[in-house]
């Protein structure tokens, strides 16, 4: 997750943040280049501002934002020298206030102010003005030279970061030009995992493009195999166009349904992927010149493209946009055909081209997701070494006390509901200041505290 302030976002920052290695320089040029003090170095690479050891006590622990952020924040920006603050989650989810001088006695201030809350100044060697307008310096040097700008504040590291899209030699050379010895950081692709730009590929091994147009529907897939179907499926999509000829005695019609950002509008079909041995044909869908997050809004790009009969997998199987399951809340993506469509010119018979009836899966919270207090979820519990430790949940192990010499013990309530080693169990967490998650299945409850250990690995 990127953590920086843009130009408008609110005065406070409240994110997670955790301790790193010594800044690494983003070499520019030869990579056995001698390091100086203008090189310009990843943001990653930059640990965060972190207060003196001892600051942080071993309670309170915040686990959602019941943390009195607003009050602090609104007492902060009350006091000289203050410039932002944020939140620690490595750390208890403590509030870090941090000021640009005098921060021993703002620390004495806010335990006065503040008894009893996991509130610790620190002492920073920046500004927030002067980050500001280093900011607003970058952005107008470099919004013409680079197609996917980001500029931001990074509070928590105390730099402009600056996302340059892919990191090329060429790209970190313009920035350390610009503002070498600078406080700035770079952020972007590695030029190795990059999408390279390109046109749309008119045809691959056993298929070829009908048509790629913005229209018809998102998270959507379709099949015909005869001319009727095609023009009935032509239509739903909303293509205006003739439909290209198909010959329908070795090829038959998929409609892949992508998805794409309005702010990310270029999308590209790679390649069309017949996996016979998963029984599944999908596309490959790429979103090249892709550097920075996309807009999360969901806009359709139809592909229609012409598979070759012979490549199909053998009955039934699916259709789905990229060799990934199909996301939560999407389960009209993927298309079951039980017809043996590698036969010339066959086609489906009525009800044999179908939704998939396994989708959506049912919600279930992982291990190392983040839930909210006093909402209860659903979460898959791993008992094959017992049930003594939970998580990690919202960043935290949990554990509760077992029967001496019962280091797999798990309730008998629960033992008819484990298969594979694994139970369905629905959670509650509840904050204070000794929060508790509350793991329930046939109305058994086991109620687990956070640990400052993790668990031993299971075998």
């Amino acid at each position: 997750m990127r953590r920086f302030l843009l130009v408008l976002a609110a005065s406070m920052a409240v994110a997670g943040c955790s301790t790193g290695s010594a800044p690494k320089p983003v070499q520019s040029g030869a990579p056995d280049a001698a390091a100086s003090p203008a090189d310009v170095p990843a943001c990653e690479s930059i640990p965060v501002i972190t207060p003196p050891e001892g600051a942080f006590k071993d309670s309170p622990i915040y686990v959602g934002n019941d943390m009195p952020s607003d009050e602090i924040g609104e007492w902060a920006r009350m006091q000289p020298d203050f410039e932002e603050l944020w939140i620690d989650r490595e750390h208890g989810g403590w509030v870090v206030v941090a000021f640009s001088a005098n921060a021993a006695d703002h620390q004495a201030e806010l335990a006065q102010t503040f008894p009893g809350v996991g509130v610790v100044a620190v002492q920073v060697d920046w500004k927030k003005a002067d980050l500001e307008r280093l900011q607003q310096r970058v952005s107008d040097a470099l919004r013409s030279r680079f197609e996917s700008l980001a500029v931001g504040i990074d509070v928590m590291r105390g730099k402009v970061m600056i996302g340059i899209g892919v990191l090329s030699p060429d790209r970190i050379e313009t920035v350390r030009s610009l503002f070498g010895g600078e406080p700035v950081c770079v952020e972007g692709l590695d030029p190795s995992v990059a999408v390279p730009e390109g046109p749309q590929p008119t045809f691959g091994d056993g298929w070829r493009l009908l048509a790629s147009e913005k229209v018809g529907e998102a998270y959507r897939t379709g099949i015909a195999a005869d001319p009727e179907a095609y023009t009935a499926l032509w239509g739903r999509i909303g293509l205006t166009d003739e439909p290209p000829p198909v010959d329908f005695q070795t090829e038959v019609v998929v409609w892949l349904g992508a998805v794409y950002g309005s702010s990310c509008p270029d999308i590209r079909l790679d390649a069309v992927v017949s996996d016979v041995e998963r029984r599944l044909v999908h596309g490959t869908i790429v979103l090249p010149s892709i550097y920075n997050a996309c807009t999360a809004d969901a806009n359709p790009h139809a592909f229609v493209v012409a598979v070759e009969r012979s490549r199909l997998p053998a009955p039934p199987f699916g259709i789905q946009l990229n060799a990934e399951d199909p996301p939560a809340g999407a389960p009209e993506e993927r298309t079951i055909v039980e017809t043996d469509l590698r036969e010339p010119g066959s086609t489906p018979g009525s009800g044999e081209v179908h939704l998939d009836p396994n989708l959506p899966e049912p919600y279930v919270v992982e291990p190392g997701s983040i839930i909210e207090p006093d909402v209860e979820v659903p979460f898959r519990l791993d008992v094959r070494c017992g049930i003594e430790w939970l998580g990690p949940l919202s960043d935290y192990w949990w554990k509760t006390p077992v029967p001496a010499g019962s280091d797999r013990f798990v309730p008998v309530e629960w033992e008819p509901l484990v298969q594979d080693g694994q139970i369905i169990v629905s959670v509650l967490m509840e904050g204070g200041p000794e929060p508790t998650v509350t793991a329930t299945a046939a109305d058994h409850s086991i109620v687990y505290r956070i640990s400052r250990d993790a668990p031993a690995a299971c075998t």
